[in-house]
């Protein structure tokens, strides 16, 4: 399993915000502290805001801040809101008709229990668990100062 570009870029985003605290950050930083494009950044944080895991503020001290839905949600309940189809073969997707062995072969069962085995450890984690204690993190996101403590 891969996950799409979005949702790579939408736990980047929300890793940075969770390792930033209440300073939060711009769609510029974040984007300067990822090497990676303003513009894909900006389509996801827009998301990310309409299903309220980070709050936008406008204006000259605004910018983006991790969400206290973000902050209660497992990492398996974030990927389920950013990620469509977690389908590992064609079987388990929207169409297992396509399939001409669909139900037959085994293969459903044991994907889907191995997608089930993945949800459960992603399930037991939130940011706060990815972010604690890496102090690198910051340093590589070039970010000065600790990391702020769970729930700022």
């Amino acid at each position: 399993m891969r996950l799409t570009l979005h949702s790579d870029l939408a736990f980047r985003v929300m890793l940075f915000l969770a390792a930033a605290g209440e300073n939060g950050g711009t769609i510029p930083q974040i984007a300067a502290a990822y090497r990676i494009s303003e513009d894909h950044l900006r389509k996801v944080a827009h998301e990310l805001v309409r299903l309220g895991l980070i709050d936008s503020t406008r204006g000259r001290s605004g910018g983006l801040r991790l969400g206290p839905r973000a902050r209660e949600l497992s990492i398996g309940a974030i990927l389920r809101l950013t990620e469509t189809d977690f389908a590992l073969v064609e079987c388990l997707g929207n169409q297992p008709e396509r399939c001409v062995i669909a139900g037959h072969c085994g293969l459903q069962r044991i994907f889907g229990e191995a997608l089930k085995a993945l949800f459960e450890v992603l399930d037991r984690y939130t940011l706060a668990d990815v972010v604690s204690g890496s102090g690198k993190l910051r340093d590589l996101l070039e970010m000065d100062g600790p990391i702020p403590p769970a729930g700022e």
